[in-house]
């Protein structure tokens, strides 16, 4: 049995969003993974909403959570 750990960058969200949109991005960090190892900035300011671990996002429903992390991720890609 292995142990799967993924490395997530600023520049892999916002690829994986751009190629296969947000239901990408919620693969990219919920399927098949027992470890996240993340860049500072974007992607572990994502993995924060979803841990609740965001000051935003407490009680945030997962609709809205998701919401809130599309639209951090145009924010990078219009800049």
């Amino acid at each position: 049995m292995g142990f799967n750990k993924r490395y997530i960058g600023e520049e892999r969200v916002v690829q994986t969003y751009q190629t296969y949109g947000i239901e990408g991005v919620k693969d990219l960090y919920t399927k098949g993974v027992d470890a996240l190892i993340l860049e500072t900035g974007l992607s572990s300011e994502i993995d924060d909403i979803l841990s609740g671990n965001y000051e935003p996002s407490l009680d945030l429903d997962e609709t809205t959570k998701w919401s809130t992390i599309s639209d951090m991720i145009l924010g990078k890609i219009k800049k």
